[in-house]
């Protein structure tokens, strides 16, 4: 007797952790469009790589050749940049800023800022990814041209 009660209590707590299974997948495919983006395991851009350092790329440039980019990100949240507007018709001085980033809510993004400028970027694997002026990743023939990399 004691064993088929037993037997029926486990039976209805794995009934019941089913419902709620079911309950909770509901609740996150009505919900997906709010937490595509979030995180789900806590790993994030900022606290699962080693993303202070310095990088570096040509990035596209209007009137000239391109614009030799060199950024440190460092620990403190600070910055230094360097450009040089390659073959450029009035000047290709380097031209050199410092100022502070800050991460986005998720952890992937940051926002460096110096004065009133304001240039986004997503952190990755060994690679800054330049983002458009609404934050999002830049798209189209020229996306592989918004990348810097790492110097290891």
């Amino acid at each position: 007797m004691k064993k088929s009660i037993f037997i029926l209590g486990i039976t209805m707590l794995t009934l019941m952790g089913c419902k709620n299974q079911e309950q909770k997948e509901v609740i996150v495919e009505e919900n997906m469009d709010t937490i595509v983006s979030d995180v789900v395991d806590g790993h994030n851009s900022q606290n699962a790589l080693d993303w202070a350092g310095v990088y570096e790329g040509t990035l596209p440039c209007a009137d000239c050749e391109g614009i030799n980019t060199v950024i440190e990100i460092k620990e403190d949240n600070t910055f230094a940049l360097a450009q040089t507007y390659l073959k450029a018709p009035k000047n290709n001085t380097e031209i050199k800023s410092n100022g502070t980033f800050s991460w986005d809510t998720t952890g992937s993004n940051i926002t460096l800022k110096n004065g009133e400028e304001t240039t986004h970027f997503k952190v990755g694997e060994n690679q800054l990814f330049m983002l458009d002026s609404e934050g999002e990743m830049v798209e189209g023939e020229l996306s592989e041209f918004y990348i810097l990399k790492k110097k290891l």
